[in-house]
């Protein structure tokens, strides 16, 4: 009966050692997390910050003209949008990791969710003369969240925009599965090699070719975790020079 009772004790004592062990690793991993976050912001955040201080002892210069002094102006106006856009997008990333996002989730009209996703891409695609069309039935439907997915929806289009040239096309099609709904998002851009086709979602990854392009690289990395975290995932086709599809898939159920 000892021994019994001392092997009990022991095996208790040994399971207690196994949750504090594994209570500090996970104190430590966060710890480097939160880190590395920080480390990436300071890194995005720094040269928007930069560009406007430089404007800004620019325009204190008393002999600048009115020309070059609406010109700067309109520069910092600029790095100030896209301050506040990565100052915005880091702050649903973050929010995103430490599960701080509740979920709206309920069947959803289809057609309603990519009404609100074209809706901030539309007039970027107008500018450039682009044709973004939807073919949707006005009865889909599908178990998600409407803001978050349109969301996600919405930063797939926004890179279609961007990587597609003037005058290029973008598709948007929908069909009913057994059990996803399934939405493509095709565009006539770049295409993406297929060696880069995975690494595309990391956050702040953008591809060498494009860094003359306006982006911080965090769209679809958020795409692919609002649509992981509904039931749904998301995957990509695409040839270099023939355009991409990334195609959502979102539960019924």
């Amino acid at each position: 009966n000892k021994e019994t009772l001392t092997s009990k004790v022991v095996m208790e004592l040994e399971k207690t050692e196994e949750i504090l062990r594994n209570r500090m690793l996970k104190s430590e991993q966060e710890k480097e997390k939160l880190q590395k976050t920080i480390s990436e912001i300071a890194h995005q955040v720094k040269t928007p910050l930069s560009n406007i201080c430089m404007y800004h002892d620019m325009l204190s210069d008393p002999d600048i003209s009115f020309d070059e002094a609406e010109k700067f102006k309109e520069i910092i106006g600029r790095q100030l949008e896209k301050l506040e856009f990565l100052i915005d997008s880091l702050i649903k990333s973050s929010r995103l990791e430490s599960d701080m996002i509740k979920l709206n989730m309920g069947k959803v009209n289809i057609f309603h969710v990519l009404e609100l996703a074209v809706n901030d891409v539309v007039h970027k695609a107008d500018r450039k003369k682009m044709e973004l069309s939807i073919r949707c039935g006005q009865d889909m439907t599908a178990v998600c969240d409407v803001k978050w997915t349109a969301e996600a929806i919405g930063n797939i289009l926004d890179n279609a925009v961007k990587y597609t040239l003037a005058g290029g096309t973008i598709l948007v099609s929908v069909q009913s599965w057994e059990l996803y709904v399934k939405i493509d998002i095709t565009d006539s851009g770049k295409g993406i090699a297929k060696n880069r086709q995975g690494m595309i979602f990391k956050r702040f990854y953008r591809e060498k070719e494009v860094h003359d392009i306006e982006g911080i690289g965090i769209g679809l990395y958020l795409s692919r975790e609002i649509i992981t975290m509904q039931g749904g995932y998301i995957k990509v086709t695409s040839t270099v020079g023939n355009g991409s599809t990334f195609s959502v898939f979102l539960p019924h159920e």
